[in-house]
């Protein structure tokens, strides 16, 4: 495989692990005493990858073209996630891999941008292309001098790495041109938000209006003007960490723009706290305690709540559970590297008897874990809050942009109001036959989960 410098994955640069059940505690000693011991699934669902990864980060541009180049299987998240930009497969087959692809490659990028017209175009590379190594490179070069416009690589693989967000830091080499324009102005009152979703903005611009702020959000709706304006903007928070803390630190290298890694706002005391910080950090007046509602409607009081969302958002959405009167019982999280462990430990110390649980795609697991742990009340993605109907217990399918300042706060109250007094719904899953076997049920849901032996 060719050489890939200065992308070091997730594993070895923030001792990423991506397959754990069981009490915060005893893998937070595991981070103290050292490097936490890798664990490897000897059955994985659905697994997600860095190419799926950098999709999502990319996916969301408008205006941008992406192409996959890869057997067409490779492009099935692009097809899923739906973005902004346009995408094309050059669809590799046996022969291509063998002699090579560089003029499926190219004739594939000339048809994308004759049919939409981009201002940027990214190469997502794939197993087959990482295995044959194809000159992705070189073909970028010529098509970017030939067409005028950039056409970028991103350095994915779909293997290296078990931890897909990996593939944010790939993606986010071949941004940071588009965003280091030099600049010796004033700076303007915005703050780039580093989001995936574009729908995280209008939350955000709740939080920063009052503080005489705007949002611009990259790169989840972002434009080319928005990546020119990145480099005049006084401050970058990333909304998503794990999805934006590596662009936050190159941007304000290449810029002089500093980043706050602050947790998300959501939550009453976390949105008060954030709005707190982008205003000391920019030099405005904090925004009054009266702008924040002093008491959450107690609306998840006596109930045991079951999260899985991110790592960032689910730590912050615990707190929200509690200003709401829940307690947690486990909280399902796609990894767990050092930089969640200030809200891990936070998280083991408030709620020392919850289980914490590392899996991204294994629904089977989840299924497994919420037969055993019953809790009250579920949230999480759609696709997971229809796992634990199945399983009779009261979901919200929440999207963590949602969840953001006091509305988010009232939208879930209220939502898990409904799921809770409205089980016809779920009822109704519960006569759908399991996917999974009796058996499966009856095991540990961590059976097939093994340390690594190096």
């Amino acid at each position: 495989m060719a050489p890939r410098p200065g992308l070091v994955i997730r594993e070895k640069r923030l001792n990423a692990i991506g397959a754990w059940l069981g009490a915060s505690s005893s893998i937070l000693a595991e981070f103290a005493s050292g490097d936490a011991a890798q664990r490897v699934r000897t059955f994985s669902e659905a697994a997600p990858d860095d190419v799926t990864a950098a999709l999502n980060f990319l996916g969301g541009i408008e205006g941008a073209a992406i192409v996959v180049h890869a057997p067409r299987g490779c492009a099935a998240a692009a097809l899923a996630q739906k973005g902004a930009a346009a995408f094309a497969v050059t669809g590799l087959d046996q022969r291509d891999t063998i002699i090579g692809s560089g003029e499926a490659l190219a004739r594939t990028i000339r048809s994308l941008v004759e049919r939409h017209r981009p201002w940027v175009v990214f190469i997502v590379g794939g197993p087959v292309v990482a295995i044959n190594s194809d000159d992705i490179r070189s073909v970028a070069a010529d098509l970017t001098e030939t067409l005028g416009i950039p056409v970028l690589q991103v350095q994915t693989d779909g293997f290296r790495s078990r931890i897909a967000a990996t593939g944010y830091d790939a993606a986010t080499k071949p941004l940071l041109p588009l965003a280091s324009a030099p600049f010796a102005g004033a700076r303007e009152d915005v703050i780039n938000i580093i989001a995936l979703n574009a729908r995280a903005g209008d939350g955000i611009a709740m939080l920063l209006e009052p503080l005489g702020l705007r949002g611009n959000l990259l790169p989840g709706g972002a434009n080319a003007a928005s990546f020119e304006l990145a480099g005049k903007a006084l401050l970058t928070v990333p909304f998503d960490g794990d999805a934006g803390t590596t662009f936050a630190e190159s941007l304000a290298e290449a810029t002089g723009v500093p980043f706050l890694l602050l947790p998300p706002p959501i939550g009453l005391s976390a949105s008060r706290a954030w709005s707190e910080a982008v205003a000391a950090a920019t030099g405005r007046s904090a925004w009054p305690a009266t702008c924040h509602p002093v008491e959450a409607d107690r609306a998840l009081d006596g109930l045991r709540v079951h999260i899985a969302l991110p790592q960032a958002f689910a730590f912050a959405a615990a707190g929200l559970v509690e200003e709401l009167g829940g307690a947690i019982s486990a909280l399902t999280v796609d990894h767990l590297d050092k930089t969640h462990l200030p809200a891990a430990r936070a998280f083991a110390e408030r709620w020392p008897e919850a289980t914490l649980h590392a899996a991204a795609g294994q629904p089977f697991e989840l299924a497994n874990l919420l037969s055993k742990t019953k809790p009250d009340l579920f949230i999480g993605p759609p696709p997971l809050a229809a796992f634990a109907s199945r399983a009779g217990i009261a979901a919200v399918g929440a999207a963590p942009y949602q969840l953001i300042g006091a509305s988010g706060a009232e939208w879930l109250a209220s939502k898990a109001r409904n799921a809770l007094a409205n089980r016809a719904f779920g009822a109704r899953l519960a006569g759908i036959r399991s996917p999974y076997a009796s058996g499966w049920y009856r095991r540990s849901a961590d059976w097939h989960i093994k340390q690594e032996v190096r």
